[in-house]
């Protein structure tokens, strides 16, 4: 897992992995710190059984590659320093990888009190790996592969800051790797409880998305026609996805939430108006980048 500054959830995550239903001697936990300064070292640990390679503040996908050169294992288990994984997280991964190249394992949402519309928003709009594997993609939050594929891919593209893990699956499965939903291998995540973390989320995960896009001379989803109305085209994708128009209910009721009325009907102009907005906004600029960047200038902070 990859870590800036994030030491007390280490600690936590730590304490997630020591109760493993997996034997403690047949999993190591590599841990790759992308220029942390609260201490987030190796003290954090008395036992040995961690080791925490360190490096320059980049992106959490240098962080990642770092941590996998460190690593022993012919298999790889992806997760977040904020993800807290159930007790049998690696032993229904490893089964899961048995019959298939890459498994993207459910992430179940760890909800804040009180909760709120952002709240619902963030979980309506992220981490169902259900349905991304549908669509081809996982994210590294919980995601589990060999270590071979993961060389012969390259690993993860850290020239960029965000987007690396739809891009690092996306590579994959060109490769001829098999994507599957892994319901059983469970890690929790955090939901976000306020707007301005919710919407700087969403700003740079369609800034970087585009951007790549751009760099590789295709036309992020923002430039494309049928994408000129904004609210529009939210609504053609969730009834392409088969879902409501409205929250997720199906979705939420499956993390333990079920939105009040008052709730849905507060969502509803953030889904139609200042999201879909905002993300385009996000996907012209990352798509101006882009195309810097196929010129060969170095990427914008």
């Amino acid at each position: 897992m990859p870590v800036r500054n994030g030491r007390s959830d280490v600690v936590e995550l730590l304490e997630a992995l020591r109760l493993q239903t997996l034997p403690r001697g047949t999993f190591e936990v590599v841990i790759g710190d992308d220029g942390s300064d609260d201490g987030m070292d190796a003290s954090i640990v008395t036992d040995g059984s961690v080791r925490v390679v360190p490096g320059p503040p980049l992106n959490s996908y240098a962080a990642r590659n770092r941590a996998v050169r460190a690593a022993r294992g012919p298999v790889l288990a992806f997760c977040d320093a904020d993800c807290r994984p159930e007790p049998s997280w690696l032993e229904r991964g490893l089964a899961a990888l048995a019959c298939t190249d890459v498994a993207a394992g459910r992430i179940r949402f760890v909800v804040p009190e009180p909760r709120t519309v952002w709240t619902l928003l963030d979980m309506d709009s992220t981490k169902d790996h259900e349905r991304q594997v549908r669509e081809g993609t996982a994210e590294t939050a919980n995601l589990f592969l060999r270590r071979d594929l993961f060389d012969r891919v390259g690993g993860f593209d850290d020239s960029l800051p965000e987007h690396g893990d739809f891009d690092f699956v996306e590579r994959c499965i060109a490769m001829g790797a098999h994507l599957t939903y892994a319901p059983d291998a469970v890690v929790w995540h955090p939901a976000r409880q306020r707007a301005r973390p919710f919407l700087r989320a969403l700003w740079i995960y369609n800034r970087w998305y585009a951007a790549r896009a751009a760099r590789a001379g295709v036309r992020p989803d923002a430039a494309k026609l049928r994408c000129l109305v904004p609210f529009a085209s939210t609504f053609r994708s969730r009834r392409r996805q088969g879902r409501p128009i409205g929250l997720d209910r199906r979705w939420l009721s499956a993390n333990g939430v079920r939105p009040r009325p008052q709730e849905t009907l507060g969502a509803l102009p953030l889904m139609y108006l200042l999201v879909p907005y905002l993300r385009s906004a996000a996907q012209i600029r990352g798509w101006w980048d882009g195309r810097g960047l196929r010129g060969g200038t170095a990427p914008p902070r």
